[in-house]
């Protein structure tokens, strides 16, 4: 029995630099992808990234995704994969005919066509079929970035653990935009803005609950991890999260409905004021092999305080659902001395799953040429 994910077929038609790109793994339990900047090897790994409930790990709308000048106005991604001893096809499209001009500030809702073997699924199904966890080189310096980055980050980890989770951060988040709307508009309906607010407040208290239950359980993993990578704790930073730790629930509901209320009146003042909730929350790690906080040290001590975490997660996943996450790093001996590069493959080749990664030079990788490995150059969206 597969107690993890091993993709046995991947293609891609119009995505990105891609026009058609088929890939049979042979169920390799590693697929290492080299090429020169800018010959499309992050594309791949960005392609499985859809797959999964998080994705894609870059920040593009779904309709910068299909490749320029395509003939079709379509992309899709499809794969065969094995997961305990079932195989079975999961691929989702996108048409984005007529996309290409959507702006930041368009209020439209992208959505991914996905299908498991013949039927369609929704993006909350995704997680019986595959999860996917990823190491970028974004996150080489994620202690030290936005906020909003380190949410995120956070956010996609929570969601590929707690099955509707992400399910209700979008619900959150267009609970918020509604309240603005309305409140922008200066023709408030008081009972439906209550309305709002307390949804609000029920999905805020329900999302920081569910995040400070994952900060125990990670930090419990990363505690009593054997590998050789710093030991980290991680701490969830928010006014929500921060008195849910000490007060009843009820009492942060008060406080939160209240936070709300007096909000409202910034709205005769200001266009766009403020409000307090989890979409501010953030998170911060520490290093304890130093004692210092993570954005505090170096590029690389950075890109291994992920790693750490990210391999706790891969064994959290397995702890509690028995099985390990696809795991996708680009550009993997990037910010990393040959020593902790090694280290790395390491850990990496004891996990019992999939692990796709990218570099320049197949050299880099020579750790993989003797056991169960896929090479493949890439040159100009070509296998080489």
């Amino acid at each position: 029995m597969i107690n993890s994910y091993f993709i046995k077929r991947l293609v891609l038609n119009n995505y990105r630099s891609y026009e058609k790109l088929r890939i049979d793994t042979n169920l390799s339990k590693n697929i290492i992808i080299t090429g020169e900047n800018g010959a499309g090897k992050t594309n791949i790994l960005e392609a499985i990234s859809m797959l999964s409930q998080s994705g894609p790990f870059r920040k593009a709308k779904l309709s910068q995704l299909g490749k320029t000048n395509a003939n079709i106005s379509v992309f899709t991604i499809s794969s065969q994969i094995e997961s305990d001893d079932d195989v079975f096809n999961l691929g989702l499209s996108y048409n984005y005919t007529d996309k290409q001009n959507i702006s930041d500030d368009d209020d439209i809702v992208e959505k991914r066509q996905i299908i498991a073997n013949d039927d369609n699924i929704t993006v909350g199904d995704l997680q019986n079929y595959i999860r996917v966890i990823w190491i970028t080189p974004f996150m080489d310096r994620l202690f030290s970035e936005a906020t909003g980055e380190r949410r995120k980050f956070l956010d996609n980890l929570i969601s590929n653990f707690y099955p509707f989770y992400g399910v209700s951060l979008n619900q959150y988040s267009n609970l918020l935009k509604q309240r603005a709307k309305v409140l922008k508009s200066h023709n408030v309906d008081e009972k439906w803005l209550d309305a709002i607010e307390s949804e609000i407040v029920e999905k805020g208290v329900s999302i920081a609950a569910l995040r400070i239950e994952f900060e125990e359980k990670l930090n419990n993993i990363l505690k009593t991890s054997d590998n050789v990578f710093p030991k980290i704790q991680i701490h969830i930073d928010g006014a929500i999260e921060e008195k849910l730790k000490t007060l009843k629930s009820v009492e942060v509901e008060d406080f939160y409905k209240k936070s709300l209320l007096d909000n409202r009146e910034l709205f005769k003042f200001t266009f766009s004021p403020p409000v307090e909730g989890v979409h501010r929350s953030d998170f911060s790690a520490i290093n304890l092999d130093k004692n210092m906080p993570a954005d505090q040290t170096s590029t690389g001590e950075q890109k291994l305080a992920v790693i750490s975490i990210i391999l706790a997660y891969a064994n959290m996943l397995y702890l509690y659902f028995n099985k390990y996450p696809l795991i996708l790093i680009d550009e993997a001996p990037a910010h990393l001395d040959e020593i902790k590069t090694l280290e790395l493959f390491k850990e990496l080749e004891k996990l019992p799953t999939q692990v796709w990664m990218t570099g320049i030079l197949r050299s880099d990788f020579e750790f993989f040429e003797n056991k169960s490995s896929l090479f493949i150059e890439i040159e100009n969206s070509q296998i080489k």
